[in-house]
């Protein structure tokens, strides 16, 4: 009988433990080993800006933050088409992709319970560096980036 009490309560433990993660917490468990493909498929790391600048993000503030030069090319995007080639199901998937496909979705789902305002921003034209953020609650920047290569 006590030790069924001391899994409930663990179990418990564990679900209060999740539900005070935070965003930032939450995305940096959902990416490890997670590749987003291009041809050099490369990690997602977890952007984490203090700054509570207003959306959108402005081309101009979004450069000073990842420093470029006036002169760079950017271009926003609706913040769905990041996970447009992770997500959409193709006849050709694998077991891997299949699985990848899950694991963006998970993400996804984080970013969309937990951050308002999301915007998709590119910087670059072969190597795109692209970021994928939004407000949280507080209205800080966080978000996901990585670089995609296009040939």
């Amino acid at each position: 009988m006590e030790s069924e009490k001391n899994n409930v309560e663990s179990e418990s433990s564990k679900e209060t433990n999740l539900a005070q993660k935070s965003v930032v917490e939450l995305l940096k468990d959902s990416v490890i080993d997670v590749l987003y493909p291009s041809e050099s498929d490369e990690k997602l790391k977890v952007i984490d800006w203090q700054a509570d600048h207003p959306a959108p993000f402005s081309p101009i503030l979004f450069r000073k933050y990842i420093g470029l030069t006036p002169s760079d090319r950017v271009e926003t995007l609706p913040w769905e088409k990041f996970f447009t080639v992770v997500l959409d199901k193709q006849d050709w998937w694998t077991d891997f992709e299949k699985q990848r496909a899950e694991k963006f979705a998970r993400i996804k789902a984080i970013m969309q319970e937990n951050l308002t305002e999301l915007e998709y921003l590119r910087a670059g034209r072969v190597e795109v560096e692209a970021y994928l953020i939004g407000k949280d609650f507080e209205g800080k920047w966080k978000g996901l980036k990585t670089l995609i290569i296009e040939s």
